[in-house]
């Protein structure tokens, strides 16, 4: 790695903390000046009382102004103690995130996987057999997985193969006590909704990387040298065409910290996602904001991360 490689990701890595703290910010601020109040989480409708929620509200420290709230959720924070949820058994939110949060990266890594195991050699045969019964096919099925809407197809999933057929389970992740292997059939149907959208995106991604990089100069000079097909491709122009890939697959990487709110309320799978849901619609505020600054810290970092791979599958790239 060069020096002005590592000055780059050292300065990429200074710029994280204030961005991070805009970000915080930023969240705080709008969390705080949406409508709802939490306190009222804690008060019966029936025995509502304005004395009992004004006490609520300042046990939770709710009563202080914004700013003076901010700086002292914002000083646990840089110890990394995001506090302790409203809501939820009064759980302390690291603790409610560790336990959601296996079953949100199992879930999002057999997506991305089954997206990329599927998408690749898709994009790759439709770059090759431009404009053929296969390309046409793989271009059309593209539009229509990005067309599809996660929730209607989530639901007419769980109608087919769920209630109708009765080969798959509904919802949950399954019993805790069983491993990932017996739990597998859970998987299925939440993480093919989530791998669809992603195989439309990967697929068409691929096949105009690889589009562009089979018809440059120096491919053509490979196949002129008498090399296989099958060597132009895997060991010349592959390389080369991975490299925009990185960026659409590290936009995809934060789903595996922040889940997917739709698809696992849907499934009520017990992931982050589905913890997100429930902490907005009960207005819980630490859970919220843990959640939201973990995702953005994991969006920054990826794309540290990208840059660093860009230079590494490509050496032409410089960070000067």
């Amino acid at each position: 790695m060069s020096a002005s490689t590592r000055n780059y990701i050292v300065r990429r890595i200074l710029l994280l903390f204030p961005l991070l703290v805009g970000l915080s910010m930023v969240v705080f601020t709008i969390i705080h000046l949406a409508p709802g109040d939490p306190a009222l989480a804690f008060v019966s409708e029936q025995s509502f009382d304005p004395t009992v929620v004004e006490q609520v509200r300042k046990n939770l420290g709710l009563d202080k102004p914004l700013p003076v709230q901010y700086g002292i959720w914002a000083s646990k924070v840089a110890r990394f103690d995001f506090g302790t949820a409203y809501t939820f058994n009064r759980k302390p939110v690291i603790t409610l995130i560790g336990e959601r949060l296996s079953n949100t990266v199992k879930l999002q890594a057999l997506a991305i996987s089954i997206s990329l195991a599927v998408a690749i050699p898709l994009g790759i045969i439709s770059a090759r057999r431009q404009y053929s019964l296969v390309d046409n096919l793989a271009t059309g099925g593209a539009f229509l997985g990005l067309a599809l809407p996660d929730f209607w197809l989530a639901l007419m999933l769980q109608l087919f193969f769920a209630v109708r057929l009765g080969w798959l389970p509904a919802s949950t992740a399954g019993p805790e006590a069983e491993g990932f292997v017996e739990k597998l059939s859970y998987f299925v149907l939440p993480a093919t909704v989530l791998a669809i959208p992603t195989i439309a995106i990967f697929t068409r991604f691929m096949r105009s990387s690889m589009l562009e990089v089979i018809h440059q100069d120096y491919i053509t000079t490979a196949r002129a040298k008498g090399l296989a097909e099958r060597a132009v491709v895997f060991r010349h122009a592959l390389r080369n065409a991975f490299v925009p890939m990185v960026t659409v697959v590290g936009n995809q990487l934060p789903r595996l910290l922040s889940g997917s709110v739709i698809v696992e309320a849907v499934f009520a799978w017990p992931g982050l996602g589905h913890l997100g849901y429930q902490a907005i619609l009960q207005r819980d505020y630490p859970v919220i904001l843990a959640l939201t600054l973990l995702t953005g810290a994991a969006i920054l970092v990826i794309n540290v991360i990208v840059d660093v791979l860009y230079a590494i599958l490509d050496p032409r790239i410089t960070f000067s």
